[in-house]
């Protein structure tokens, strides 16, 4: 495995979960179902989020497509899950073709996935948060604080054997790519507003879709707690600052949304507000 920091996801309240329609074929209740069962998951093709919006990924990692006059990818989860993305896209009637452009939240492995190839295939551009450019370009990033001393826990233990079987420890360096920064919409991403969200790494960013209310967090906020506490929207264990990891909530806070879409749990129907005011409840 690299030293790339890697998070998980399993299922949030009921209450909270985003409600699946069968708009694409293959969809999981990824979440509700808890983590029993993950390698038998795992070539799951779509879940509906919102209209143009799909999760895709496992009970792990989840990456997110929207789907307008062309295609954005956010994220990319591991490397072993990009053939999820020509499958979803089939049943939507688009084909990778339609992929314009890939935005990345951060540098971590299980978000880099497979950009490059997607890039390469497609002709899509990537684009990545200032601060995290160097990790994306060189696949040299560092573990986030607490990771390593909690290897031992069963949780982690199942979760990096799945990364190591979806290739975490392959991700491509990405070629080309542009880089964003705070307060930029990416005209050329769906229209994607950049909120820079540094904590769990330097550069990290969410991304607001604001015609279609979705706020995806990244690892700014999840809905799983890898220590074994109950479902709900916290802060990720795992930081390159933890402080800074806390107070970028604020940054979250006032945006308006009405689906938070994590890299790591099921999305959470709710504000921005709501989803931070249980974090700080959650994580103490």
């Amino acid at each position: 495995m690299s030293d790339s920091g890697v998070c998980g996801g399993v299922r949030v309240q009921e209450m909270q979960v985003v409600r699946r329609r069968p708009r694409v074929r293959g969809c999981v209740a990824a979440c509700a179902a808890g983590e029993a069962g993950v390698e038998s998951r795992l070539a799951m093709v779509g879940e509906f989020v919102t209209d143009g919006v799909y999760r895709l990924g496992t009970v792990w990692v989840g990456w997110y497509v929207i789907v307008d006059e062309s295609v954005t990818v956010v994220d990319c989860g591991f490397p072993g899950y990009h053939d999820q993305l020509p499958n979803a896209l089939a049943e939507v009637g688009r084909s990778l073709d339609a992929v314009s452009a890939v935005v990345l939240t951060h540098y971590h492995s299980d978000h880099v996935g497979a950009a490059e190839r997607i890039r390469s295939e497609t002709g899509a551009t990537v684009y990545v948060p200032t601060g995290d450019a160097e990790g994306v370009r060189t696949g040299k990033v560092p573990m986030p604080g607490g990771m390593a001393s909690s290897l031992w826990r069963p949780r982690m233990v199942r979760y990096m054997a799945h990364a190591a079987r979806n290739e975490g420890a392959k991700v491509r360096p990405v070629a080309e790519f542009r880089t964003y920064q705070d307060g930029e919409v990416l005209t050329g991403a769906s229209g994607l507003r950049v909120v820079h969200t540094p904590g769990h790494t330097a550069g990290h960013c969410a991304l607001l879709l604001e015609p279609a209310g979705v706020l995806f967090a990244g690892d700014a906020l999840a809905t799983f707690d890898f220590f074994g506490g109950p479902a709900g929207p916290r802060l990720v264990r795992f930081n390159e600052d933890a402080r800074q990891a806390r107070e970028s909530l604020s940054r979250l806070e006032p945006l308006d949304a009405t689906v938070i879409a994590v890299g790591h749990g099921s999305p959470f129907r709710g504000t921005p507000a709501a989803a931070v005011a249980a974090a700080r409840v959650a994580s103490g």
